[in-house]
């Protein structure tokens, strides 16, 4: 008798280990479904993220770009992907003349997202509901000259450099490296980049403060590139130079936050291409009138700093520069230096 009731009582927790495991079972089966339908999981979000939104799903997104800048020659591989439908959205470039125009249209709500110059997207945030989400180039200031008396920081003493007042960041950068060290120099401004293009090759200018892809256009046997500032800015400021930077409108994040995220990929995977295969990037930035130089482009890449960085670095890098530039002169960030509510970290 006891033996029966030894093997009842093995029976009985047998089938109780049973029923507990099938109810586990079906639970986990009704918390995986919740977590399917509420987005709650790591996994689900990620494998989410992975998969192309099919064609009739996708955003169109405006992109402002200045014409024949470094930073449309990184963007100019979202629209080749865009138009052989390999991008995750839909891009279209909206190009303008200057920085200031770009600025206003944004203004306006004209397009989605904008490449601006880093002191035009400190102004852009005092004035709009926008986040700065990406650095797109950075360390891209040369010294060019009609002639060879310079060849190192030391020889600029004295001298006149002429810049661009369409580069409003131009002589702030210059005054802060000649500063640290000790240089003594003057200022001839003009209106535009072509009237130093212009006047580099005519001879008329015989010094100037350029960027890539603009120094690129005007080298040739008389013409060349004396100083890269790159090192005496470094050594100047401490922290990295950014030039341009991506701007978007918060509304357009918050309503559109996973064609945010394709947005985000894809305009990583452009800068990655733009450096990899200079070629097929000036090519593209040509036909969709992003530049008007073929060859001069494809030189300019390896000097332009085109970057993609987010997130954390972006924020490092921006309010490091930042905090520089507003000691040197604050105005050009619209009189103030961007808070924390600026920078789109939640990647």
């Amino acid at each position: 008798m006891f033996l029966f009731k030894k093997k009842l009582l093995a029976v009985s927790l047998a089938a109780i280990s049973i029923i507990c495991t099938a109810c586990n079972y079906t639970a986990q089966q009704e918390s995986d479904s919740n977590n399917i339908h509420n987005n709650d999981t790591s996994v689900n979000d990620s494998a989410r993220d992975d998969m192309a939104p099919a064609d009739e799903e996708k955003i169109e997104i405006n992109i402002g770009l200045v014409k024949n800048s470094a930073s449309a020659l990184g963007a100019a591989h979202l629209f080749t992907n865009s138009e052989d439908n390999s991008a995750y959205e839909k891009y279209t470039p909206v190009v303008y003349n200057s920085a200031d125009e770009l600025l206003n249209a944004f203004k306006a709500n004209e397009i989605n997202a904008a490449v601006l110059p880093a002191d035009k997207a400190a102004i852009c945030y005092s004035n709009t509901d926008c986040y700065g989400v990406a650095v797109t180039s950075g360390s891209n200031y040369y010294i060019a000259e009609n002639g060879s008396s310079v060849t190192d920081i030391e020889d600029l003493n004295g001298k006149t450099i002429t810049v661009s007042a369409e580069d409003t960041m131009a002589d702030s950068i210059l005054n802060i490296i000649s500063n640290y060290n000790n240089l003594n120099i003057s200022y001839n401004f003009v209106d535009t980049n072509a009237q130093i293009i212009n006047g580099l090759k005519d001879g008329s200018i015989t010094l100037a403060l350029t960027q890539e892809p603009y120094l690129s256009q005007v080298t040739s046997e008389t013409v060349r590139s004396a100083i890269d500032l790159y090192d005496y800015w470094n050594d100047a400021a401490g922290t990295e130079l950014v030039t341009s930077c991506l701007v978007i409108s918060k509304n357009f994040i918050s309503e559109n936050a996973n064609a945010f995220r394709f947005f985000m990929k894809d305009y990583a995977a452009s800068a990655s291409m733009a450096k990899r295969n200079t070629e097929e990037t000036a090519k593209s930035a040509n036909r969709f009138a992003l530049v008007d130089d073929i060859n001069s482009s494809k030189a300019a890449i390896p000097g332009c700093g085109v970057t993609f960085k987010t997130g954390e670095d972006m924020k490092t890098m921006l309010s490091g520069f930042y905090t520089v530039i507003a000691e040197s002169n604050a105005d050009i960030l619209g009189g103030h230096i961007p808070d924390d509510n600026f920078y789109f970290i939640n990647e």
